[in-house]
């Protein structure tokens, strides 16, 4: 003969837990402007190309800039350029305890920073061509104009002459009369 049973087991209570995971990377990048006209005549003639380029001025003289998901900050002072990337995320664990949701998500946290570290370092690197292209191109122009104007307080210009090199480079060549 059999004989039924019945089994009742626990129902579990799910502790649910999260936590946003984030992590950055940044790159920074010396403006060394050569001094054809003053310091600070020369960071002015670079803020006004960088607007004119489409930079964001801020109340702290910094001048922004987005590239994607990388913002790009010209220092106060204009002797530095720094990129930053930044990656995170939500991560969701459940356990059966306060302390097993709790394990399972520094576990789980842990990995997701190294994986968020690849991913912010990745945008970065993508990115720093295209920014190191743009502050080459205003620099470029930068000196074109501060030449320029270095020129005229020299004498009277006669001619501008600018033209590309073999190499891609500017090639500028001012003639100036001289009292």
């Amino acid at each position: 003969m059999s004989r039924g049973y019945r089994v009742r087991l626990p129902v579990p209570t799910w502790r649910n837990t999260t936590t946003r995971v984030e992590r950055s990377d940044a790159l920074a990048l010396d403006v060394g402007l050569l001094a054809i006209l003053s310091e600070a005549e020369m960071a002015a003639l670079l803020r006004d190309r960088l607007a004119e380029d489409g930079w964001s001025r801020e109340a702290d003289g910094s001048m922004t800039r987005s590239f994607g998901e990388v913002s790009v900050e010209l220092a106060p002072d204009g002797r530095t350029v720094t990129a930053r990337a930044t990656a995170g995320k939500e991560v969701k664990v459940r356990g059966t305890s306060e302390a097993e949701a709790n394990a399972k998500l520094a576990r789980a946290a842990k990995s997701a920073e190294s994986e968020l570290s690849r991913a912010a370092a990745e945008r970065l690197g993508a990115a720093e061509g295209e920014i190191r292209a743009t502050l080459q191109a205003a620099l470029q122009k930068v000196y074109v104009e501060a030449l320029q104007r270095k020129a005229a307080a020299m004498g009277q210009v006669e001619s501008v002459h600018e033209g590309r090199g073999a190499d891609g480079e500017i090639e500028l060549t001012i003639k100036v009369r001289v009292p």
